[in-house]
């Protein structure tokens, strides 16, 4: 998707839960995994991490679209 041109639109966000704070300074790590395509809307499902521990996780669906024409 990256380079594409293509522009993504957040629909929903699911099942959101925040397991530990995160504090400004400390690295946090971001995975994201691909679940699911029916047309041009997409469900992911990510998993936010701090020195490997879980410090938040959720799903969510996005649309993934050209950009608009003048």
């Amino acid at each position: 998707l990256a380079g594409s041109g293509k522009l993504v639109y957040f629909m929903a966000i699911d099942g959101a839960k925040f397991r530990k704070p995160v504090e400004p300074g400390v690295l946090l790590t971001l995975e994201v995994e691909f679940v699911q395509k029916r047309s041009s809307v997409c469900k992911f499902a990510g998993r936010a991490l701090i020195n490997g521990a879980l410090a938040a996780e959720a799903s969510f669906t996005a649309m993934i679209a050209d950009p608009p024409t003048a």
